[in-house]
């Protein structure tokens, strides 16, 4: 397995992921030209770009190929940068924010610490409602009818629960999201979103460029993802346009799943039965940190590990412990806690009749590449959560508590 360096980030505790829906399981074969006959730009001598690159040490690289290897090496190690930076005018005064916490495992175990950590820090109220990524209309009735001041969630788009939208702009009560797809608009009645297309455009395309970099130009990918749900599929078409822009000789197959099979844990015999149908696969990428558990093990149990990497955007507890063990790869780092004080930092804002100036700059998360075991293991040893060094001193600061 290639490794890119073994420099180790400042790490710290907090947050969630994103909640998913589900499709029935399809897989489909694609050269990164767009075509199972022809690779990128319709030819199978032009390299992607078409062009080389002289390298230090004299020799030449394809053009992708260091394109790729440079988005990469841009991503290894965090800049300790938050996304907003203007101070509120004041203090706030206590007010109560609302939770729905989703029904994927990362949400309770990474954003829920994220939200008590920042509401202790404000010394504001939370409430905690379970809410279904299907149908999340009920929970997010139970909470508008507690009358909270605020309403923040994840991994839903306001269609799913149109009345409860509707609803809490009548009572008041602006909505915050992240991980959707919504356009924040006061007249929609949510106000902000983080970790949406902003986001998974960057880090799509840079767990693409990893694999191209990693196999030098010669990835053959299965894509596992849970379409339904709507960053999800922004996440994996940057993905897949990636890697036809820069490898001409790469390949994906995607291989889509339901929230049911990976409740059920179908996942690693479906991701197991891909690989039997097409040996030359020789990466696994998962849209989202979940999606993996148990797929190696399955993978080995039925002796299709070797010369396999499985690897993936947005990691869990269990892909962190995968890369210590040596049987997963890569996994992009999405500060899922960092997701959560920043939707208190909007309703901070908001109640002190402050406008969301930075809110887009701040949508797209910050994010690094974990590929290091020392590097994963720092990240288990502090909860199983990326935070960008300093960030939560920085929120602080800015919100003078």
């Amino acid at each position: 397995m290639r490794k890119f360096r073994s420099v180790l980030a400042v790490m710290a505790v907090a947050g969630i992921v994103v909640g998913a829906c589900g499709d029935d399981e399809k897989s489909t074969d694609t050269t990164a030209g767009g075509s199972t006959e022809t690779t990128a730009g319709g030819s199978t001598e032009t390299t992607a770009g078409g062009g080389t690159e002289t390298t230090a040490g004299g020799g030449t690289e394809d053009a992708g190929l260091a394109a790729a290897r440079a988005n990469v090496e841009a991503h290894l190690t965090a800049d300790g940068s938050i996304g907003v930076t203007i101070p509120l005018t004041a203090v706030p005064e206590k007010h109560t924010i609302a939770w729905m916490e989703c029904d994927v495992p990362t949400c309770s175990a990474y954003l829920t610490p994220g939200f008590k950590a920042a509401t202790e820090a404000l010394g504001w109220d939370l409430q905690i409602f379970p809410m279904k990524s299907a149908d999340p209309g009920p929970g997010i009735q139970a909470a508008i009818d507690a009358g909270p001041d605020y309403i923040a969630m994840t991994g839903v788009v306001a269609a799913q629960f149109q009345p409860q939208v509707d609803a809490a702009k009548a009572a008041g009560i602006p909505l915050l999201s992240c991980f959707g797809t919504d356009a924040p608009s006061a007249d929609l009645g949510i106000y902000m979103q983080c970790g949406d297309h902003n986001f998974v455009e960057k880090t799509g395309p840079l767990m693409a460029d990893w694999a191209i970099v990693d196999s030098e130009g010669a990835a053959n990918v299965l894509i596992v993802n849970i379409p339904d749900f709507p960053v999800l599929v922004v996440e994996t078409d940057a993905y897949k346009a990636q890697m036809e822009q820069n490898c001409s000789s790469c390949k994906y197959t995607e291989l889509n799943v339901t929230l049911d099979d990976l409740i059920q844990g179908k996942v690693p015999a479906a991701v197991a039965s891909a690989l039997q149908a097409d040996p030359s696969i020789n990466y696994v990428f998962a849209s989202f940190g979940d999606l993996p558990g148990g797929v190696t093990a399955a993978l080995d149990a039925a002796g299709l590990l070797d010369g396999v990497t499985v690897y993936g955007q947005d990691f869990s507890t269990i892909d962190l412990e995968e890369i210590v063990a040596g049987t997963q790869g890569a996994w992009s780092a999405d500060p899922k806690g960092y997701a959560a004080w920043l939707m208190v930092d909007a309703a901070a804002r908001l109640s002190l009749g402050m406008e969301l100036t930075e809110e887009r700059d701040a949508a797209a998360l910050p994010t690094i590449i974990i590929d290091e075991p020392a590097e994963a293991q720092a990240i288990i040893d502090v909860g199983g959560d990326w935070m960008p060094p300093g960030a939560e001193d920085a929120f602080k600061a800015l919100w003078g508590v």
